[in-house]
Protein backbone atom coordinates (compact mmCIF):
# COMPACT_ATOMS: atom_id res chain seq x y z
CA UNK A 1 0.00 0.00 0.00
CA UNK A 2 1.46 3.00 -0.93
CA UNK A 3 1.77 6.18 1.17
CA UNK A 4 -0.85 9.06 0.26
CA UNK A 5 0.69 12.02 -1.38
CA UNK A 6 0.57 15.43 1.14
CA UNK A 7 0.60 18.89 -0.46
CA UNK A 8 1.03 22.53 1.35
CA UNK A 9 -0.76 25.30 -0.06
CA UNK A 10 0.11 28.85 1.28
CA UNK A 11 -2.42 31.11 2.11
CA UNK A 12 -1.48 35.34 2.54
CA UNK A 13 -3.19 36.91 5.45
CA UNK A 14 -3.38 39.49 7.49
CA UNK A 15 -0.61 40.36 9.71
CA UNK A 16 -1.15 39.58 13.37
CA UNK A 17 -4.00 37.00 13.03
CA UNK A 18 -2.37 33.79 11.29
CA UNK A 19 -3.25 31.53 14.68
CA UNK A 20 -6.08 33.08 14.89
CA UNK A 21 -7.09 32.52 10.72
CA UNK A 22 -5.75 28.92 11.20
CA UNK A 23 -8.11 27.88 14.00
CA UNK A 24 -10.80 29.83 11.87
CA UNK A 25 -9.92 27.61 8.80
CA UNK A 26 -9.76 24.47 11.15
CA UNK A 27 -13.29 24.94 12.70
CA UNK A 28 -14.68 25.64 8.89
CA UNK A 29 -12.70 22.68 7.21
CA UNK A 30 -13.77 20.11 10.27
CA UNK A 31 -11.81 17.56 7.90
CA UNK A 32 -8.87 16.00 8.80
CA UNK A 33 -7.65 16.39 5.03
CA UNK A 34 -7.42 20.01 5.77
CA UNK A 35 -5.00 20.72 7.96
CA UNK A 36 -3.84 24.87 8.90
CA UNK A 37 -1.28 25.71 10.88
CA UNK A 38 0.99 28.43 11.99
CA UNK A 39 4.89 27.68 11.75
CA UNK A 40 6.60 28.49 14.57
CA UNK A 41 9.85 29.47 16.35
CA UNK A 42 10.90 29.34 20.18
CA UNK A 43 12.85 32.59 20.93
CA UNK A 44 14.56 33.79 23.65
CA UNK A 45 13.58 37.58 25.38
CA UNK A 46 16.25 38.71 27.59
CA UNK A 47 15.73 41.21 30.11
CA UNK A 48 17.48 42.47 33.25
CA UNK A 49 19.42 38.85 33.35
CA UNK A 50 16.27 37.18 33.37
CA UNK A 51 15.71 34.33 30.11
CA UNK A 52 12.06 34.06 28.77
CA UNK A 53 11.12 31.70 26.38
CA UNK A 54 8.49 32.32 24.02
CA UNK A 55 6.81 31.07 20.63
CA UNK A 56 7.06 33.69 17.25
CA UNK A 57 5.01 33.15 13.78
CA UNK A 58 8.10 32.38 11.17
CA UNK A 59 6.36 33.57 8.28
CA UNK A 60 4.15 36.59 9.46
CA UNK A 61 1.56 36.66 6.60
CA UNK A 62 1.15 33.60 5.90
CA UNK A 63 -1.14 30.65 7.02
CA UNK A 64 -0.50 27.14 5.44
CA UNK A 65 -2.58 24.08 4.87
CA UNK A 66 -1.86 20.66 4.68
CA UNK A 67 -3.70 18.56 2.53
CA UNK A 68 -3.42 15.30 0.45
CA UNK A 69 -5.90 16.50 -2.12
CA UNK A 70 -4.45 18.10 -5.88
CA UNK A 71 -4.66 21.05 -6.56
CA UNK A 72 -7.66 21.41 -8.47
CA UNK A 73 -9.41 19.42 -5.83
CA UNK A 74 -8.03 21.53 -3.11
CA UNK A 75 -9.64 24.76 -4.78
CA UNK A 76 -12.95 23.45 -5.08
CA UNK A 77 -13.26 22.30 -1.18
CA UNK A 78 -10.76 24.91 -0.06
CA UNK A 79 -12.09 28.21 -1.76
CA UNK A 80 -15.80 28.81 -0.70
CA UNK A 81 -14.50 28.54 2.85
CA UNK A 82 -10.92 30.76 2.54
CA UNK A 83 -13.14 33.62 0.57
CA UNK A 84 -15.49 34.06 3.27
CA UNK A 85 -12.40 35.40 5.67
CA UNK A 86 -11.70 38.86 5.29
CA UNK A 87 -8.75 38.08 6.89
CA UNK A 88 -7.37 35.92 3.87
CA UNK A 89 -6.32 37.48 0.75
CA UNK A 90 -5.39 34.73 -2.03
CA UNK A 91 -3.60 32.03 -2.09
CA UNK A 92 0.21 31.56 -3.49
CA UNK A 93 0.89 30.44 -6.65
CA UNK A 94 3.89 29.59 -8.80
CA UNK A 95 3.05 31.83 -11.86
CA UNK A 96 0.22 29.54 -13.23
CA UNK A 97 -2.85 30.73 -11.09
CA UNK A 98 -3.54 26.73 -10.98
CA UNK A 99 -0.19 25.80 -9.52
CA UNK A 100 -0.73 26.51 -5.55
CA UNK A 101 1.36 23.48 -4.21
CA UNK A 102 4.17 24.57 -2.65
CA UNK A 103 6.91 22.76 -4.57
CA UNK A 104 8.15 19.42 -2.73
CA UNK A 105 11.62 20.40 -2.14
CA UNK A 106 10.56 23.41 -0.67
CA UNK A 107 8.13 21.49 1.37
CA UNK A 108 10.25 18.83 2.28
CA UNK A 109 12.94 21.32 3.75
CA UNK A 110 10.39 22.87 5.48
CA UNK A 111 9.41 19.21 7.33
CA UNK A 112 12.85 19.02 8.08
CA UNK A 113 13.15 22.56 10.22
CA UNK A 114 9.90 22.24 11.83
CA UNK A 115 8.82 18.78 12.08
CA UNK A 116 5.77 17.14 12.85
CA UNK A 117 4.48 19.50 15.20
CA UNK A 118 5.36 22.62 12.86
CA UNK A 119 7.28 24.17 15.55
CA UNK A 120 11.46 25.04 15.64
CA UNK A 121 12.85 24.37 18.95
CA UNK A 122 15.40 27.33 19.97
CA UNK A 123 18.66 27.26 18.32
CA UNK A 124 21.35 26.11 20.35
CA UNK A 125 24.31 27.16 18.56
CA UNK A 126 27.15 24.82 17.78
CA UNK A 127 30.97 25.44 19.38
CA UNK A 128 34.37 23.73 19.16
CA UNK A 129 34.32 20.73 20.46
CA UNK A 130 30.48 19.86 20.92
CA UNK A 131 29.49 16.47 19.80
CA UNK A 132 27.33 16.40 16.99
CA UNK A 133 25.56 13.63 14.33
CA UNK A 134 25.00 15.10 10.70
CA UNK A 135 21.12 14.29 9.73
CA UNK A 136 21.17 14.93 6.36
CA UNK A 137 23.74 14.67 2.93
CA UNK A 138 26.31 12.39 2.14
CA UNK A 139 27.69 11.76 5.74
CA UNK A 140 24.11 11.00 7.27
CA UNK A 141 24.67 9.33 10.76
CA UNK A 142 28.65 10.30 10.63
CA UNK A 143 29.19 11.32 14.87
CA UNK A 144 32.32 13.69 15.29
CA UNK A 145 33.51 16.47 17.15
CA UNK A 146 33.36 19.85 15.96
CA UNK A 147 37.00 21.15 15.29
CA UNK A 148 36.25 24.72 14.41
CA UNK A 149 32.58 27.01 13.85
CA UNK A 150 32.31 29.68 10.65
CA UNK A 151 29.73 31.43 11.84
CA UNK A 152 29.55 33.46 9.44
CA UNK A 153 29.43 31.02 6.43
CA UNK A 154 26.78 28.91 9.15
CA UNK A 155 29.21 25.85 8.86
CA UNK A 156 31.65 23.47 11.42
CA UNK A 157 34.75 21.70 10.19
CA UNK A 158 34.22 17.99 11.13
CA UNK A 159 36.95 15.11 11.14
CA UNK A 160 35.41 11.75 9.60
CA UNK A 161 37.35 8.17 8.67
CA UNK A 162 37.41 8.08 4.99
CA UNK A 163 39.52 6.75 2.73
CA UNK A 164 41.59 4.69 5.39
CA UNK A 165 42.60 8.08 7.54
CA UNK A 166 40.39 10.81 8.96
CA UNK A 167 38.93 13.76 6.40
CA UNK A 168 38.03 17.36 7.91
CA UNK A 169 35.19 18.24 5.74
CA UNK A 170 33.09 21.76 6.32
CA UNK A 171 29.55 20.97 7.43
CA UNK A 172 26.21 23.63 7.33
CA UNK A 173 24.74 24.29 10.78
CA UNK A 174 21.39 23.17 9.04
CA UNK A 175 23.00 19.57 8.39
CA UNK A 176 24.02 18.54 11.82
CA UNK A 177 22.59 17.79 15.24
CA UNK A 178 23.86 17.96 19.15
CA UNK A 179 24.71 14.73 20.25
CA UNK A 180 24.35 14.52 24.30
CA UNK A 181 27.09 13.42 26.04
Amino acid sequence: MSEKKVFWYVLFSRTGVEERLAMVLKNRFDDDDFLPFVPQKTCVFRRQGKRTLFRKVCFPGYVFIESSKSTMDFIERARPIVDKQNDAYRFLSYGDRYELAMRDEERIALSKIFGEDKHMDISTGFKDGDSVRVISGALVGKESIIQKVNVGRREAVIEVPMFGTTVSVSVGFEMLKAVAD
